[in-house]
């Protein structure tokens, strides 16, 4: 997800303003929902005025838009992270950022924020919109990158490796995210994570490389697919 600018710091050791907004907006995002969250409430639980907030934000929209760009951001830190810290092979590396990733979407906020899409969604399609236009994930970008490199050290062809990186994001997130969705009390195990992950990953890889393997048309990925369509043109 695209990235705000850093904001300044408003001082030796507190937050800006503008992330005390944003920190917030979260709480009341999560805790009342997108209608029947206001700006005066915003700016009453930041401790600034109503005018701090619109000074940084110009309508509630873009002050989501915000909130969701920077939670993108810390994931995007955190996958950096990890392709930094990798090893050479590229299975390994994707088991890594499958990992990363369903520690992010199974977190607790992260699930609040889908059960507040899910809600409002259909009276608010501008909040859908909204996230579209942050762009291609950037852990789309990373696992392309991956499979890349897989492709060219086991000697197989890989015809669009933006559309099979988003097939991999989606694969890998959507069961175990389902799974913390209809069962908020279930615990998080790490290590089933992380299995998890590796699992998916060699069966994911290991249909790559197949001879086999079915020729899907780029179309049908895109029309899956939308935001990816910036990645391929």
């Amino acid at each position: 997800m695209a990235e705000q600018g850093r904001p300044q710091r408003a001082g030796a050791g507190g937050r800006s303003k503008r992330e005390s907004i944003l920190d917030a907006a979260v709480e009341l995002f999560l805790e009342l929902g997108f209608d029947q969250t206001s700006m005066d409430a915003v700016a009453a639980q930041a401790g600034v005025s109503k005018t701090t907030v619109y000074a940084h934000f110009g309508d509630k929209l873009e002050l989501f838009r915000a909130v969701i760009a920077r939670g993108g951001a810390s994931l995007d830190f955190d996958l950096d992270q990890t392709m930094l810290a990798s090893v050479d092979d590229p299975q390994e590396r994707l088991a890594r950022i499958a990992l990363k990733l369903l520690q992010a979407t199974t977190a607790p906020n992260y699930l609040a924020f889908i059960r507040v899409l899910t809600v409002e969604a259909a009276r608010r399609p501008e909040l859908t919109e909204t996230i579209r236009s942050l762009g291609v994930p950037h852990v789309v970008d990373l696992v392309a990158v991956a499979l890349r490199e897989d492709a060219r050290q086991r000697g197989y062809a890989l015809s669009d490796a933006e559309a099979y990186a988003g097939l991999f994001v989606r694969m890998t997130a959507a069961g175990p995210q389902m799974d913390a969705l209809l069962d908020l009390e279930a615990d998080r195990d790490p290590e089933h994570l992380a299995a998890y992950a590796r699992w998916t990953t060699a069966i994911f890889l290991r249909g790559l490389s197949a001879d086999d393997r079915p020729d899907v048309p780029d179309s049908a990925i895109h029309q899956v697919f939308p935001w990816l369509s910036r990645a391929s043109s």
